[in-house]
């Protein structure tokens, strides 16, 4: 039986690393190609050891309008989060609390995140232009917070269940209100949850492409479309488009290496309760 276990242990091992590897391999080779010289990216055996280039960095970071991107990006990614963590909790703890409309209005606040966006696209150009808000940063932030919101109230439902009810009538009898006894006792407890949340919907909002390409161009250019543009008719210049990308995924692995005590618990706390 020992034999068994250790036999068993070792499969795991190395189904972990490969896994593992499966999923570090293809930034690890965005990050290097973006340090690449541009002989060497297609250069076949692919190249290694190398002398390292800052020179798409460079270009990159040396375009006239990069700070202004990185602020509309920083901004629509922040502001949306926000606002879509203030709705989307409330809801949840509404939902858990007291099955506010019933399941019929927790199945419908998927509508909009089932439907693919291409089919969304076209309404959302002609309504937002309609209202003047196409290439705006307001319209942006409402696009994104529209999307994220289910994402929110479904991931945050099973963390407010998980909290006795018995800790908020404990609060209210000592001479707190129902909102209260949330504020001061409900989201506390479930802290680690609206960390995961929040981590996950910036996430998205930054990471955001289609409805930055649609309802922006050139006021509120955001770092995923300003990647694109690296990609014309006649070329693709990958070095810049890999330094781009790599400045992209940089903030969330950072976010994420900071939080990951917080992460884990709250990924490992509550789940989806039919």
């Amino acid at each position: 039986m020992q034999t068994t276990r250790t036999l068993r242990l070792m499969i795991a091992y190395i189904f972990a690393l490969g896994f593992a590897a499966a999923l570090v391999l293809p930034p690890a080779w965005l990050i290097l190609t973006s340090l690449k010289p541009v002989a060497l990216t297609f250069a076949l055996p692919p190249v290694w050891i190398f002398t390292p280039t800052l020179e798409h960095y460079i270009s990159v970071l040396g375009r006239p309008n990069f700070i202004r991107v990185l602020t509309n990006t920083l901004i629509v990614s922040t502001v949306s989060t926000a606002i879509t963590m203030v709705f989307g909790s409330l809801a949840a703890y509404s939902i858990a609390r007291f099955h506010t409309g019933g399941v019929k209005l927790l199945y419908a606040t998927l509508i909009a995140r089932v439907l693919p966006p291409v089919v969304l696209g076209l309404p959302f150009f002609v309504l937002f232009y309609r209202l003047g808000l196409t290439d705006t940063l307001q319209g942006l932030i409402i696009t994104f917070g529209t999307f994220a919101l289910p994402l929110v109230i479904w991931i945050m439902i099973p963390f407010f269940d998980d909290i006795p009810r018995e800790l908020e009538e404990a609060a209210i009898v000592d001479g707190c209100s129902r909102l209260g006894a949330m504020w001061r006792v409900t989201f506390p407890l479930a802290r680690s949850g609206l960390i995961v949340t929040g981590l996950l919907t910036f996430m998205g909002a930054w990471n955001q492409f289609f409805f930055a390409l649609i309802l922006a161009s050139e006021k509120a250019k955001t770092l995923p479309l300003e990647a694109s543009s690296f990609i014309s008719d006649y070329a693709v210049e990958w070095g810049p488009v890999a330094a781009m990308t790599s400045i992209l995924i940089i903030p969330p692995i950072l976010v994420v290496l900071l939080l990951q005590r917080r992460l884990v618990r709250g990924l490992t706390l509550g789940g989806v309760k039919g």
